[in-house]
């Protein structure tokens, strides 16, 4: 390593997905940062991605991974070969690999982040061998990475506690927050995701997440229907967010009933997100488990009306 310069980092966004959700958006924006600190990047991803990291950093050097790691099977396996070698020609004097899994065996220090620790504190939420996988890949990351990077001292915490972690070895890097996506949101920015959405003049709340049994969703979706279906004006339901694997989703939205109403636009656009969340009454997030707290209510408004109305709805959905 040249003194006074800083290393070359490799940095693997093959798990990335398509749709930016809370993965995406974690390496999106700590290669943004990095790059604004003069980092010494050197990125692979996804071929589908190459064009859009060119375009987020100039100064980095991007690789597209072989189109077979578009496969979940075929990356990991190609983590495991192909992604050392790489990091040799590239140079690489630091591996980052942002997504619980690393290489077994690295030429160079390697990091990882690891995202929470719900596949050992919350394991009835996965199906066996997502659970079994990701088990076996964090306990593996934890022995061999040189750092392991956490968002929060809960995650640390649970770490150690739970799978005898050294501490000295994991750093809790809080996530940061993005101003052009986390502000007050325009009446215009409002206005045009009511559009979107088709609500008109109602009121509604919001939920943005991937549709997996810790996000809670079912109970969220019965929670809402108890607190507001005596309501003369009760307000929407909006469940946005990518697709998921919670089978119990469909028979909450079965209960939902007529005069309710319950939206789910799917993926939504990042410039829609302060329109969106903002211009809600609550916006909702009472996940099992995210390595932090447990649940995570937000309100938004200062409507004192409005705001009993939120405490009833999240009472109800904590009770369900």
């Amino acid at each position: 390593m040249t003194p006074g310069r800083p290393p070359r980092v490799l940095v693997d966004a093959t798990s990335v997905p398509a749709d930016r959700g809370g993965v995406g958006r974690y390496v999106d924006g700590l290669l943004g940062a990095l790059s604004e600190l003069d980092a010494d990047l050197a990125v692979v991803c996804q071929r589908t991605d190459a064009e859009r990291y060119g375009r987020l950093l100039p100064s980095a050097r991007i690789m597209s991974a072989p189109a077979a790691a578009a496969h979940r099977p075929a990356r990991l396996a190609w983590e495991q070969t192909g992604l050392p070698m790489l990091a040799q020609q590239v140079g690489a004097q630091v591996l980052h690999s942002p997504f619980y899994t690393c290489p077994l065996r690295a030429a160079c220090p390697v990091t990882v982040t690891v995202h929470d620790a719900t596949f050992f504190t919350e394991p009835e939420h996965y199906d066996k061998s997502r659970r079994t996988f990701f088990r076996s890949a964090i306990k593996t990351s934890l022995r061999r990475a040189g750092r392991v990077i956490v968002p929060s001292k809960a995650t640390r915490d649970e770490l150690i506690r739970l799978l005898d972690a050294d501490p000295t070895r994991i750093d809790v890097a809080y996530h940061g927050v993005d101003p052009d996506a986390f502000h007050a949101p325009s009446d215009d920015e409002k206005a045009r995701v009511r559009a979107r959405l088709g609500l008109g003049g109602t009121e509604y709340v919001a939920f943005l997440g991937a549709k997996e049994p810790r996000k809670n969703v079912p109970s969220l979706i019965r929670g809402w229907i108890a607190a507001v279906r005596d309501r003369e004006e009760p307000p929407a339901l909006v469940v946005a967010g990518g697709q998921g694997h919670d089978d119990e989703i469909d028979g909450a939205i079965a209960e939902v009933p007529s005069h309710l109403r319950l939206l789910r636009p799917g993926y939504l656009r990042y410039a829609d997100l302060p329109g969106f969340l903002g211009g809600a009454i609550v916006a909702a997030y009472p996940s099992f488990g995210e390595g932090g707290p447990h649940v995570e209510v937000v309100l938004k408004s200062s409507d004192a009306e409005q705001l009993a109305a939120a405490t009833t709805y999240v009472s109800a959905a904590l009770d369900t």
